[in-house]
C-alpha cells in the first residue's frame, strides 16, 4: 500500500512538439488491455502539437508533471459544446499515489474556470478498471452511466464501461476537492472469508459502488441469484436492505427480503474488512466476515 503521506507535486502544462516522443511512449507503456493506446504516428502528432490543433476552442492536450517529471497527459474534446469528454494516461511509474485523482481535480478547475460554457466533464472506465473507476469517484466525479458492448476488446468481442461525470454545479460545490470522506467502497469486491454464524455462504462475492455515502451493492452465491443491498455508510458502519432471489430443487424460486449491518476495519495487510451481520424476514439471521479481494493499481 502507499504511503498517504507520500503526496506527489502534480501539475499540467500546455503540450507543445517536442513533447511528443515522451507522450507517444507514454500512451505505448501505459496502455493495457482495459485502456487502449491511441496509436499516434510521432511526426504528424509533434506537427498536430506545433500546429496548435490540441489547444483549441474545442479541444485540448496537457501534459502531466510529478515532481518535475513528464509522467502522462491528459486529452480533453469536445469543448466548444456543454459536455467535455476525458482521457487521462499515466505512466506505469508513477501510479498509486493519488496523480490520477489530483489530475481531474486540475482539470476541473482549468475547464470549468476559463469562462467557457462547458456544463460537464465526463470520463469512461472498463467495467474490470477498478484502479480508474476508484480514481473518478475519489475526484467527486458522479458513476452515470453504464454503456454495454461499448469497449471493443483485443481478443475479439465487447465489454461494458462505466461512464462518470463532474457538472458545474458539482465544481462550485467543491465536490472535486472534498478529502477524507471516510471509506470509499467504489469498485471494491468483497469475498467471504469466515461464516461465524448462519447458514454457509459458498461463492458469495459482492461487488459495490459507492456515491459519497450512499452504496449499494450486487451479489451471487450458490443457489443465490440477483443480489441487490442498498445502505448508508457512516464512519465505519454500513447499514443496509436487501433482496435476492434463492434458487431450490424443481426450479423452486424464493425472493427473500432483509436488512443488515456491517462494521467496516483495516486488516495489517491493508485490505478492508467487513464484519457483517444480517437478518431476513423468515427470521433467519447470521454473521460472516468479508475480505476484499485484492486488485493491483496497475490499470488507468
Amino acid at each position: 500500500m502507499p504511503d498517504p503521506s507520500d503526496r506527489p507535486e502534480v501539475h499540467l502544462r500546455m503540450l507543445v512538439g517536442d513533447d511528443a516522443e515522451w507522450v507517444v511512449d507514454t500512451d505505448r507503456a501505459s496502455a493495457t488491455a482495459l485502456a487502449r493506446h491511441h496509436g499516434w504516428e510521432l511526426d504528424k502528432f509533434r506537427t498536430e502539437l506545433d500546429e496548435g490543433s490540441w489547444a483549441s476552442d474545442d479541444r485540448w492536450a496537457w501534459g502531466v508533471i510529478v515532481d518535475g517529471e513528464p509522467a502522462g497527459f491528459a486529452l480533453v474534446t469536445g469543448l466548444a459544446s456543454a459536455d467535455a469528454e476525458m482521457t487521462v494516461r499515466v505512466h506505469p511509474r508513477f501510479r498509486g499515489r493519488g496523480v490520477g485523482r489530483e489530475v481531474l481535480r486540475q482539470l476541473a478547475d482549468h475547464h470549468f474556470s476559463d469562462g467557457s460554457e462547458l456544463n460537464r466533464l465526463t470520463g469512461r472506465a472498463h467495467e474490470h478498471n477498478v484502479p480508474m473507476q476508484r480514481v473518478f469517484n475519489a475526484a467527486g466525479f458522479r458513476m452515470e452511466a453504464r454503456y454495454r458492448d461499448s469497449f471493443e476488446q483485443a481478443g475479439g468481442g465487447y465489454a461494458a464501461e462505466w461512464g462518470y461525470a463532474l457538472t458545474r454545479a458539482d465544481w462550485e460545490a467543491g465536490r472535486h476537492r472534498v478529502d477524507d470522506q471516510g471509506y470509499d467502497l467504489h469498485g471494491l469486491v468483497f469475498e467471504v472469508d469466515e461464516v461465524r454464524e448462519g447458514p454457509p455462504a459458498h461463492g458469495l462475492e459482492v461487488r459495490f459502488l459507492q456515491e459519497m455515502r450512499r452504496a449499494i451493492a450486487r451479489y451471487d452465491a450458490y443457489h443465490l441469484i440477483d443480489g441487490e443491498l442498498a445502505g448508508i455508510l457512516t464512519g465505519d458502519l454500513l447499514r443496509y436492505r436487501f433482496v435476492h432471489t434463492e434458487e431450490h430443487r424443481n426450479d423452486v424460486t424464493a425472493q427473500v427480503l432483509g436488512r443488515g449491518r456491517a462494521r467496516l476495519q483495516r486488516r495489517d495487510d491493508g485490505r478492508l474488512e467487513l464484519v457483517d451481520q444480517w437478518t431476513d424476514e423468515r427470521g433467519n439471521h447470521g454473521r460472516r466476515v468479508f475480505v476484499q479481494r485484492h486488485v493491483p493499481d496497475d490499470e488507468v
